[in-house]
């Protein structure tokens, strides 16, 4: 017994021993689960990141790149000289959580367009006031779209009356709370710095095995009638008293639509004095669907918002959304992906096709 016990002591110190040696040496890039970066009061993406992320539970883990500016992109660095580019500004759903880029509607228009440079600014949490302050860098960059692309999100009703405000000396968004989140630690732990061999061996295994209950779990989900409320889109079918109040604080429900109109006129500005085409895209949520917007109209509020902001074209994929759920009893699952409000594969099919169909 004391042998196996001596044999197998030395087999994990000879282990950990190669571990660290293979962390120092040959893995020297820390093992990120994902690319977000908080410095402050602001949270970006990290520059020339490699990640695999899950943040959505009901979704296999995927690969996420950054480039050299902290844009998702595909991974590869294609030659994009001379080439017209297009600017997709915009939230988690623009960023295309929960799925692997090209999977995504702007992956997808990247495989179609070959001709183009696609850069694809969404970030999680993110709403008009940071669209703003991103379009206003990558200029300061010399990148000139031929077209921009702004997803109008419901949540950036929530975004611009309770988390955004702008630094009045550069500029910047900040959280209007002060949360400074502090998550940009110079000093590494030494297991995480040491032991890489042995965390990329645990997420391989915990990978596995969760593709396999996902599998599993997938093959015969009951239809979701109901996909129930959200506090951020009751809004739209509740009587706004109802919803909750600490949304809309400190700058007023009525104040965080102006910051919107505002936000997004001046983005058309800009658009125009580079020459570039500018178009909004909606589109809806599950609860959308099911309870409808009969408090607050979305659909209108966004045409109002594209005729003050003199956008070309309003992209309402409503119409699209809807004809599924009124045709397919599993419409949730179709559209998104299961118990989440991001859009499932065979959506952001939808959404790259009409993109195509009404853009290019």
């Amino acid at each position: 017994m004391k042998n196996i016990i001596k044999k197998i002591s030395f087999y994990v110190g000879l282990f950990l021993i190669t571990d660290v040696i293979y962390s120092n040496i040959f893995h020297k890039k820390n093992i990120k689960y994902n690319c977000i970066k908080y410095t402050g009061n602001f949270h970006f993406l990290e520059k020339n990141c490699s990640a695999t992320e899950k943040y959505v539970k009901q979704t296999k883990s995927y690969k996420v790149y950054t480039d050299s500016n902290g844009y998702r992109f595909s991974g590869n660095n294609n030659d994009f000289l001379n080439k017209e580019s297009v600017v997709f500004l915009g939230d988690s759903f623009t960023y295309g959580m929960g799925l692997s880029y090209e999977k995504t509607f702007v992956g997808i228009l990247e495989q179609k367009k070959k001709d183009l440079k696609f850069y694809n600014l969404g970030v999680a949490g993110y709403s008009p006031s940071v669209y703003l302050y991103q379009l206003n860098k990558l200029i300061e960059n010399n990148i000139k779209p031929s077209k921009i692309f702004l997803t109008l999100d419901i949540s950036d009703v929530k975004d611009e009356a309770s988390k955004w405000k702008v630094n009045q000396n550069s500029q910047q968004p900040v959280y209007i709370f002060d949360q400074k989140i502090e998550k940009d630690k110079k000093e590494i732990s030494f297991k995480r710095k040491n032991f890489k061999g042995s965390r990329l061996i645990a997420r391989s295994v915990n990978n596995f095995f969760r593709n396999i209950k996902l599998s599993y779990l997938n093959k015969d989900k009951e239809a979701i009638v109901d996909p129930g409320q959200t506090i951020r889109g009751s809004f739209l079918y509740l009587d706004l008293e109802k919803t909750k109040q600490t949304l809309w604080k400190p700058e007023g429900f009525k104040g965080a639509l102006n910051k919107i109109k505002k936000n997004i006129k001046t983005i058309e500005l800009i658009s125009k004095k580079i020459n570039a085409e500018f178009y909004i895209i909606i589109y809806p949520w599950p609860d959308t669907l099911y309870y409808g917007s009969k408090k607050f109209d979305w659909i209108n509020f966004a045409k109002s918002v594209c005729v003050e902001s003199n956008c070309k074209k309003l992209i309402n994929l409503f119409p699209e959304f809807n004809k599924i759920k009124d045709n397919n009893i599993n419409w949730y699952y179709k559209l998104y992906i299961g118990n989440d409000l991001h859009i499932s594969e065979d959506g952001q099919e939808i959404i790259a096709k009409k993109l195509l169909n009404q853009s290019f």
